[in-house]
């Protein structure tokens, strides 16, 4: 059977703690049979006071649209808002048969602000829907300035909201764009996944928003605005270009510990560029990734003023000395470290690179099984079991200190042969590929 559609489109001024939204809505029925006039109304209340309802009656001719406009909001604040239809139909082919639906909606302001908009349809009588949805929710009296043309990595923006205070946080809801306003994105903490939206006063970087692709956009504009999806800005757009006002690190050169208890061998950081004169690093240190571990680790205790070219790659290198403290095993590191021109803070940055991992070493260690002796006066064919408990194979084996052949029974079992005998005791020593040792007298 053929639908007809009526469309109610509504226009909403909604107040809040003195702050205004301008709401746009529709509604709509759906025909279940041929008709001729539609008769309803129209209310809208703040639930939270339970007044300011407003009634708005219409009829209209089928086929056609009707359109009306709610023009008369009172100015209260607003927890809640009561959408309720009644809608009535007449069939013309048959004048006694009326279709009725009615339906009613609530959403918070809040839900309104952040575009949760997808309200139940109802269906009555012979399939008569009655269907309700905003089209539009957005605050009054907003723009966004810059007191910036430009930004260096690892600062906050600093940006100017014009608006009324004491807006809901959820209006403060940050997007930006990197194709010149084609498309925009939510700010989304890329680094660590902590909660960075939402707030009046910006308090991310570039590089948290745009995670280890930030560096593509070093001298690009990035374009800011408050609002939600492609379609909801909240105010006007601003621009900044992006640059990163410090040496750019291109990877680390980890070299872990050997042994247990080693110290770990090497943390080199390589740069894109030599630093300029005048320039140096006044902060540079390992950082777990984990962002509830925060304490630095070999934190430089003197200016970094210049760096060791290396030749081999023709990048420049700085090397972390004294590593004789031990990291978390298991976890995961980078490094972060901020630059100075002339004694001014630039630019702050975090190693992009995959983060290195520190796994202290297996203590190398063993335990002997097994032994036989001589079969007889002057032979060597005495032998000792020996079971591998921890250590990296391939493993090396000594009696009084003199590498010895050994036989493999499996992965973690050997049989040391050939031996004389010892008519005191063997001290037996065996090394990994490490070169780690363990002893046995």
């Amino acid at each position: 059977m053929k639908k007809i559609y009526l469309m109610l489109i509504v226009i909403l001024s909604v107040s809040s703690y003195g702050q205004s939204f301008n709401m746009e809505s529709t509604g709509y029925l759906a025909n279940a049979a041929p008709s001729c006039i539609t008769y309803g109304h129209f209310d809208y209340y703040f639930f939270a006071y339970g007044i300011g309802s407003n009634d708005h009656n219409f009829s209209s001719t089928i086929p056609g649209l009707s359109e009306f406009t709610i023009d008369k909001i009172p100015n209260l604040p607003a927890s809640t808002i009561d959408i309720s239809m009644f809608l009535k139909q007449i069939d013309c082919m048959n004048p006694v048969k009326v279709f009725v639906n009615s339906k009613s909606f609530k959403k918070t302001i809040v839900q309104l602000i952040t575009g949760d908009w997808d309200w139940n349809v109802s269906s009555g009588d012979m399939s008569f829907p009655v269907g309700y949805k905003t089209t539009k929710f957005t605050p009054i009296g907003m723009s966004l300035a810059s007191n910036i043309s430009t930004v260096c990595s690892g600062s906050q923006l600093d940006f100017l909201i014009v608006s009324p205070a004491g807006f809901q946080k959820e209006v403060y809801h940050w997007q930006y764009s990197l194709d010149n306003k084609a498309t925009w994105k939510d700010a989304v903490n890329l680094m660590d996944q902590s909660e960075i939206n939402n707030t009046q006063i910006p308090q991310f970087t570039i590089q948290q928003i745009l995670g280890n692709e930030h560096e593509k956009y070093f001298d690009k504009q990035i374009f800011f605005r408050l609002g939600y999806r492609q379609d909801r800005p909240f105010t006007n757009s601003v621009a900044v270009t992006y640059l990163s006002c410090a040496p750019v690190a291109e990877y680390i050169n980890y070299e872990a510990p050997q042994c247990k208890g080693d110290n770990i061998q090497k943390i080199e950081v390589f740069f894109d560029r030599k630093l300029k004169d005048g320039e140096d690093l006044s902060i540079i240190y390992v950082m777990n990734t984990d962002p509830m571990k925060t304490t630095p680790r070999f934190q430089n205790t003197a200016l970094v003023t210049s760096f060791i070219l290396d030749p081999a790659t023709n990048l420049y290198k700085y090397s972390f000395p004294n590593l004789g403290e031990a990291l978390e095993n298991g976890n995961f590191y980078t490094v972060k470290y901020q630059a100075r021109l002339n004694g001014q803070p630039m630019g702050s940055l975090q190693v992009s690179q995959q983060p290195f991992q520190y796994i202290d070493p297996a203590k190398m260690q063993f335990k002997i099984t097994g032994q036989t002796q001589p079969t007889c006066f002057g032979a060597e064919d005495a032998t000792i079991d020996i079971e591998i408990l921890s250590g990296e194979s391939p493993y090396n084996f000594y009696v009084d200190n003199v590498l010895r052949a050994a036989s493999k029974i499996d992965n973690l079992h050997y049989r040391i042969i050939d031996l004389k005998a010892n008519a005191i005791e063997y001290k037996i020593k065996v090394t990994d590929k490490n070169d780690c040792i363990e002893k046995v007298y």
